[in-house]
């Protein structure tokens, strides 16, 4: 008979045949073609391919032989069954060490997205702080200075407006209900924001509105 390889069904060279005869038998097909002289009976022929030491293909075929005569008897070599569990073991070692990889690296990822959420959770308030007083500094400098005073400093400027932006400190006192401690703050306040100049005349004092 001929021995074949399994997939490209074309003839395999230097495979080992052994059959359990009396004595038993052993051939090598180094064409690929084979043959044996057996009597009645019942045998095992068992086929074996080897590649660099290691056993590539194996097969067994059982054979009745009832009557005399020629039989031709063709034989397929399939991959040696030991040879794939060993690299399906292997790659399942390999699979299972790429699982725990993975595992290990979404692993981290959960570590660190803690971090990253506490200095989400600190940075993005700073910015939204950071964009309401610039939005609200663009405001207030696009306002006229008077118009960001508190009331009791809105009510001297008004005061001196209606005087021609020029009183004595003690007029002053009198249109106001505050004290003389309290006046003398707010004037002061107000001369720090640059709207107002006070000059010392006699044992009091001039106050003189800055254009606003």
């Amino acid at each position: 008979g001929t021995v074949y390889e399994w997939h490209t069904l074309e003839p395999l060279q230097n495979v080992i045949l052994e059959v359990n005869s009396t004595p038993p038998q052993r051939f090598v097909a180094k064409e690929g073609t084979y043959e044996f002289e057996l009597e009645r009976g019942q045998y095992c022929i068992k086929s074996r391919y080897y590649e660099n030491n290691e056993l590539l293909y194996y097969s067994e075929e059982n054979v009745s032989i009832e009557t005399d005569g020629d039989f031709i008897i063709d034989i397929i070599m399939f991959p040696n069954i030991d040879l794939n569990e060993k690299f399906f073991e292997d790659f399942d070692i390999n699979l299972s060490i790429n699982e725990d990889l993975l595992e290990g690296i979404e692993g981290d990822r959960e570590e660190e997205l803690p971090i990253w959420g506490i200095i989400a959770i600190i940075i993005i308030p700073l910015i939204l702080l950071y964009l309401l007083k610039f939005r609200r500094g663009s405001k207030e400098e696009g306002k006229k200075p008077t118009e960001v005073l508190p009331d009791d400093l809105k009510e001297i400027v008004n005061i001196l407006r209606r005087h021609g932006g020029r009183m004595t400190q003690l007029e002053l006192r009198k249109e106001l209900n505050y004290s003389e401690a309290k006046v003398s703050l707010m004037l002061a306040d107000l001369e720090n924001r640059g709207l107002i100049e006070r000059f010392r005349r006699g044992r009091g004092n001039i106050i003189i509105l800055k254009k606003t």
